[in-house]
């Protein structure tokens, strides 16, 4: 137990002692004036040696006293209060050794799915709990949107803010920048190709997993083809899973390059799924998760818990006392 605001106590202590300095002062000023005002009573101590007046002045005493203890106690627990007194753990953070880049392709063909693409990203990574989870977004070109982190609460206020960003009318579009730096756009194979590589700790016994999304709709000239992009995946032992926006009856005319997509994934022991398929996050999820993993201990952390219960309590209890003694002070 400490508390956060240590010095707290100190400026009480001043103002207390200046209260009761002010305090000592005027009585002695209230005390001088009525012993100038003050009119002799003849044979009060005959009245002061009554028993009953003798039980009366104890009594009142006893309660006057009581009254000032339990003020002082009710004081320390608002001191206590106030400084914020708090308990101080230690936490180790278990993280799985596990690494998920989701690779989204932001080229004029994916535009209108792109935000129901992070929709079903946002959905993805809340099944996750542990796993480091990162963003690359491509087009000529690829860019990292945020890197491989745990911070589950950062990842998601990211994808809302893209998300937001890809459905807003009044969008600026800022997504794209360093995108287009390629020959063409949609550069699948590229794209593909720089979210493998985005893995860090290369050395490191880890399970690896690429979530790409897009329509295989090429259109210019890439470095690595698609399947030089799965080939690359399995050399580096990435599972990559495919989610294509384009596989509906409706593009018949692009089936060809949604063959090619699910072949070239599932030849890295990955899946392949159509946007709309119900069943695309939960088997994701599934595929991952059925890969060997291993807790990992991250960086110990101080947890501070603010522990206000007993110095409340007290003062309440005080406070409800002080009211009792006052009542019969004025008896």
């Amino acid at each position: 137990m400490e508390l956060i605001y240590w010095w707290l106590p100190l400026v009480w202590v001043l103002l207390l002692v200046g209260v009761v300095g002010l305090a000592l002062w005027m009585r002695a000023r209230r005390r001088a004036r009525s012993a100038a005002d003050a009119v002799p009573l003849a044979h009060s101590d005959r009245l002061t040696a009554l028993p009953a007046y003798q039980t009366a002045v104890r009594r009142y005493r006893a309660t006057l006293y009581s009254a000032i203890t339990v003020l002082a106690i009710v004081l320390v627990a608002a001191v206590v209060m106030s400084s914020r007194l708090v308990s101080i753990n230690s936490y180790q953070p278990e993280m799985r050794n596990r690494d998920i880049v989701l690779c989204l392709d932001v080229s004029g063909s994916m535009i209108d799915y792109d935000a129901a693409l992070v929709r079903t990203f946002r959905d993805l990574v809340a099944e996750f709990d542990g796993e480091r989870i990162g963003l690359v977004l491509f087009n000529a070109s690829a860019v990292t949107y945020f890197p491989l982190t745990s911070d589950y609460t950062f990842v998601l206020d990211q994808l809302e803010y893209l998300e937001n960003d890809l459905s807003s009318p009044l969008s600026d579009y800022d997504f794209i920048n360093g995108t287009l730096l390629g020959d063409g756009s949609s550069l699948i194979g590229d794209g593909l190709g720089s979210c493998v590589m985005r893995f860090d700790d290369i050395e490191d016994e880890r399970s690896r997993s690429v979530v790409l999304a897009t329509d295989n709709y090429v259109a210019g000239d890439p470095i690595l083809t698609l399947p030089e992009a799965g080939a690359f995946a399995e050399e580096r032992d990435v599972r990559v899973y495919g989610i294509n926006p384009g596989d509906v009856s409706s593009k018949d005319y692009i089936a060809e390059f949604a063959d090619e997509m699910e072949s070239v994934v599932l030849a890295t022991d990955g899946g392949y799924y159509a946007l709309a398929d119900p069943g695309a996050i939960p088997s994701i999820v599934d595929g991952i998760e059925k890969q060997q993993t291993t807790r990992l201990t991250g960086e110990p952390m101080l947890v501070r818990t603010d522990q206000p219960t007993w110095p409340f309590l007290v003062g309440l209890v005080g406070t409800a006392f002080i009211m009792y003694f006052g009542w019969r002070l004025r008896r």
